[in-house]
């Protein structure tokens, strides 16, 4: 599961499943859906932050809660639906403010009950959160050289891995348009202290056009390394993990919860 910190933790991809006409409604009305999305993003992580500071010494990293802010936070089904619900709400509401049009009130008004639906249960169900965060990296540094590749679209991401096997979300695509006889140089972006410091490794990940992001590396690279493209070509590794798994869960109570 990706981290709160995370970019791009909620995307007009998670909002089309609820709403297929979005970006239809969107354009005519001058709604610029990614600032919705980070309204309701900043809204949501002023609650979380208000909730967690409340909850005392019941969550474990109270002491640092202030400076970590809410890195440790892993975005949960429940958290993304809360996430995603108030989005469209605030979608919604301005569209109707735009047009006045009732069909956009109904909807305004059932995405917000959504929203403090899924709120309660993120309250219920607890705020997952991790020990040691490993955030997204950066978008990777790809060189281009000669190689044994063919002409085609390629799609570069990485991720970051620590001693316990645990992995980051992928970090944002690096794409490319390859000519024939092509071979690729992948680097990590980061350096010194913007490498999280419980990462111990990286992985490379490599999609088409027509297949998924897939691992090329059997076991972890070194960091400061870089990662050549084998005369083998690419494989069909496993999957990325999507991020980190909550280690603990804090359940806000009622009395937090409607404050």
């Amino acid at each position: 599961m990706a981290l709160f910190t995370d970019s791009s933790v909620i995307t007009l991809d998670d909002l089309l499943p609820y709403e297929v006409t979005l970006v239809q409604i969107a354009s005519p009305h001058g709604i610029n859906v990614d600032t919705k999305i980070h309204l309701a993003s900043s809204a949501v992580g002023d609650k979380l932050m208000l909730w967690l500071r409340d909850s005392g010494i019941s969550d474990p990293q109270f002491a640092t809660r202030r400076q970590v802010g809410l890195s440790t936070v892993v975005v949960t089904p429940s958290l993304r639906r809360w996430l995603s619900f108030e989005s469209l709400a605030r979608f919604f509401a301005e569209a109707y403010n735009v047009q006045l049009n009732s069909r956009f009130q109904g909807k305004w008004m059932e995405y917000q009950q959504a929203s403090d639906k899924a709120r309660d249960a993120v309250a219920r169900d607890g705020v997952g959160l991790v020990y040691h965060p490993l955030p997204e990296p950066a978008m990777p540094t790809v060189t281009l050289g000669a190689g044994n590749l063919s002409a085609q679209s390629l799609f570069v991401q990485t991720t970051w891995v620590d001693a316990g096997g645990n992995e980051s979300e992928v970090s944002p695509v690096n794409g490319l348009l390859l000519n024939d006889n092509s071979g690729i140089d992948v680097a990590m972006a980061e350096t010194g202290a913007q490498i999280p410091p419980t990462a111990t490794g990286w992985n490379v990940y490599l999609s088409s056009s027509q297949t998924g992001p897939a691992l090329q590396n059997s076991t972890p690279l070194a960091i400061g390394g870089n990662w050549s493209l084998p005369l083998r070509g690419v494989v069909g590794g496993p999957a990325p993990t999507g991020g980190q798994d909550p280690d603990f869960h804090i359940p806000i109570s009622n009395r937090i919860r409607r404050g």
